[in-house]
Order: structure tokens, then sequence, then C-alpha cells
């Protein structure tokens, strides 16, 4: 199957200017020469050609192809690309010019799997492809594209490289250690600066999780504070029922802001009361309560105008120490009995008064939001790491703490030292694919779009 010349859309599928189709394998320029004219007797590496895509002498469309000699390409194979103009019908009529004349259709990952196999990408790359793609801010697309050129595979690999050391002085020290007294493996500076290593790696966990799947934000307040009303005004357009009725929203409503390049999900949960509503209103108090359990920050809302209830002083007492903002809505009708009051049941927090309706101070809203990437900034060195690497990160860190602890040992157990290290330098061949683990492999490719 490997050597099949795969193709296809290595754009988003729609309308639009232009369409690239993805060739790769020894038969991607033979393929492009049957369905696209006029070309040279030999082409040029890298050159794009003006023609047209055609069907036993009739055009479909005009367009441009290019084309990449071995190793030098993406997937390190002969490959083409054909741009033409993105209309569905004419991609799909191309696509099927290809694989009439000897090609099939790639699956997802594909492009990118062949990368990996022929050497010019490792997992850890291969899969930084993938989260480049998918990232949903500035900061994550950073980081991805560091890992893309190699930043947590340099790190991975002084890790290699330190339980390569270990292993030698370990395996020295069993063969020889009766005939030179030489002790198994006692210089441990390698592995302690590996153990250092990993734990900078995944301190900076929380920040390439966070900035991979945008900031988790719930607006919370008691029935008819005006959530509703804040929520459509950050959205800038009608995304929630605004009504006076108690009640209206009975379950939370979900929707993708994005400030200063950083994605954040804010929720309009349904309002918290102490008691009244009926089952559906309960249902959906209950996942308000899981959302502001689960959430990076809350827009906490209570109503200026009104006199504060126990519900207000019982969704307070759930934030715990989670980040938060007091907003007092209806400033418009603010009273100062009212204000002075949730001053004095919430001391130490600073009152933003607003109005959701007319648009006032929003601004406190929204700088807290800006806010929050700042709180979690990475250092200057941070890499991204995802759910996969994550998981083999943490067993690597605790393999090799328990190689240390091993060699702190009198005597230390050289054997049992060995075994762990065996274990560690299997982690590290599941991480950049050093070791052919099929399952893993199709589980990390398949995550792919189509044409990558």
């Amino acid at each position: 199957m490997d050597e099949e010349t795969i193709v296809a859309l290595a754009t988003p599928p729609g309308r639009g200017g232009i369409a690239v189709i993805r060739l790769s394998g020894a038969l991607s320029e033979d393929i492009v020469r049957k369905v696209f004219q006029p070309l040279p007797a030999r082409v040029r590496d890298r050159h794009s050609y003006h023609g047209f895509i055609h069907d036993a002498g009739r055009r479909i469309d005009e367009g441009l192809a290019v084309f990449f000699r071995a190793p030098r390409s993406y997937s390190g194979e002969a490959m083409a690309e054909i741009s033409l103009h993105s209309n569905l019908f004419l991609v799909e009529e191309a696509l099927a010019l290809a694989c009439r004349h000897g090609a099939r259709t790639a699956l997802p990952g594909e492009f990118t799997y062949r990368a990996f196999r022929n050497g010019k990408l490792d997992l850890l790359q291969a899969e930084a492809v993938n989260e480049l793609i998918r990232a949903n801010s500035r900061a994550g697309s950073r980081l991805e594209f560091d890992n893309l050129e190699g930043r947590l595979s340099a790190s991975v690999a002084e890790v290699r490289d330190a339980l390569l050391q270990a292993a030698i002085e370990v395996e020295t020290g069993i063969e020889f250690a009766e005939d030179q007294h030489i002790e198994a493996g006692r210089d441990q500076g390698g592995l302690a600066a590996a153990a250092v290593l990993l734990e900078k790696i995944l301190a900076c966990s929380r920040f390439s999780e966070v900035v991979s799947r945008g900031f988790q934000v719930v607006i919370a307040g008691r029935v008819n504070v005006g959530k509703s009303s804040l929520f459509n005004a950050l959205l800038l357009r009608e995304r929630s029922i605004v009504s006076a009725l108690p009640g209206t929203t009975r379950d939370y409503i979900e929707e993708t802001l994005v400030l200063d390049g950083f994605t954040f999900r804010v929720s309009d949960a349904a309002g918290i009361r102490a008691a009244g509503g009926d089952d559906v209103e309960n249902q959906g108090m209950q996942r308000s309560l899981e959302r502001i359990a689960a959430a990076d920050a809350v827009l906490f809302m209570v109503d200026a105008s009104q006199p504060l209830q126990e519900s207000d002083l019982e969704i307070h007492r759930l934030l715990g120490g989670r980040k938060h903002i007091l907003l007092a809505n209806k400033s418009d009708r603010g009273r100062e009995d009212v204000i002075a009051a949730i001053c004095a049941a919430f001391p130490g927090e600073d009152l933003n008064l607003i109005s959701a309706k007319y648009g006032d101070n929003l601004e406190a809203a929204t700088a807290f939001l800006a806010s929050l990437p700042g709180e979690l900034a990475a250092p200057a060195d941070a890499v991204a790491v995802n759910l996969r690497q994550k998981d083999l990160l943490q067993k690597l860190r605790a393999t090799i703490g328990r190689i240390l602890r091993l060699q702190a040992q009198e005597p230390a157990p050289g054997e049992l030292v060995a075994e762990e290290i065996r274990q560690g330098l299997h982690l590290v061949g599941e991480l950049t694919g050093a070791i052919g683990v099929d399952d893993i492999l199709r589980g990390v490719f398949a995550g792919f779009c189509i044409g990558k």
C-alpha cells in the first residue's frame, strides 16, 4: 500500500479562489502529465508550470502544476501539486482523473505519515503538523510551529542521551564490577538534569492545554440578573434569548470569542436560584454548577438594582479560589444602598458597575478576559504538549525518578536499574515513533485531515 501513489485535496473544500490537489508517490509526475498540459519533456524541480487540466482532449480548468523530486519534498517521495479554481465539481473531476490514471485517494494524515516513515519528521514533529493546523490562538500556533521545528524533539533527545549514557555506565558496572571494582552507574548528573528538564516541560503543559482548547469562561449569576444580555453584548450579536421572565435560559449556551489572538469559550449558564424551578430548570441549574466547577474563569454577575439574595452568596461560595470578576449589572437602574450592600458582602473585591443592556463599562469584562493569558504565560522556552505526549512524559519522569532512587541505594541494584532504563528508552521511542507501535501510529494519524 505504501508504494502506491496517493492523491487528495490539500486545501479546505468549498468555493474559493484556489484549490490545491496534492500527489505523492513514484507515479506523481506521470499522472500529472496525463491530466495536465502543456509540460516540457523534463520539468524543473519546484517550478510552476501554467497549463490546463484536460480529459481526453477536453479542457476542464486552467491552473498551475509544481513538481518536487525525492527526497526534497514534504513526504520525502516524488510529489506534485496542481492548483485550480476552487469549485467542488472541478475538484471532484480532477481527483477522479488522477485516480483513473493510477493514483488512489489518500488516507487521513497519509502525506505526513509518509514524511515520518521517510525520516523527514519524527512522531513529535508529525503531531505538531496537525496541532498547528488546529491551533486556536496565536500563542498556540507559535508553540506548535516550534515543535514542528524540533523544540520538543530536541528536549526528548536530551533525555534519551542521558538514559543511554546511564545504560552504558550500568552495563559496564554489571560486566566488570568484580574485576575492576566499578560501581553500577553512580554518576546521576545526566539523569538528574533530564528529570529537571521533564519537570519544566510538564510545568508548562497547563499553558499549552489552555491555548489549545481555549479558555473556558462562564457567566454565572442568579436568575434574571442579565447574563444573557452580557453574553450577547460580548459576542456583538443576539445569540441568547433575553427576557424579563426569570429562568429563560434553561441550559448553557457556548460560543467562541477571540481577544488579542486567544480563544475564549464563553458559556451563558442557566440562572441559579435557591428553589422553585421546574425539573427542566433545575437540571439547567445543575449543569451551571458543573460548568462553574470546570471553568478557567468566571464572570460573576449580581444585580445593582435589586437587593442581594442568598443565591448570590451561594454562587460566590461556589467560586472558591477560582479566577473571577465581580460585575454589578443594570447600573443604569442601580441603587446606592444595593451597591453598598454588594461591597459589604464581598469585601476585598473590585466591584465593576456595568450595563449589559446599554453597553456601559463592558470593557471591564473584556479587559479581565484579556488578562487571563498573561497569568498563564509560559516562559520563552516553553513547548506545547498534547495529551498523548503528556501521559508519556509523566511516565518517563516517574521512571527516571525510580532510577535515581535505585542508584542512591547501597549497593545499587544494577539489574533493576538497567531494566528501568530500558523502560525509559521504550517510552522515549513511543514519544518519537522510533519503535514500531502500529496502534499508536494509527491513532496519531487518524486525527489528521485527508490532504495532510
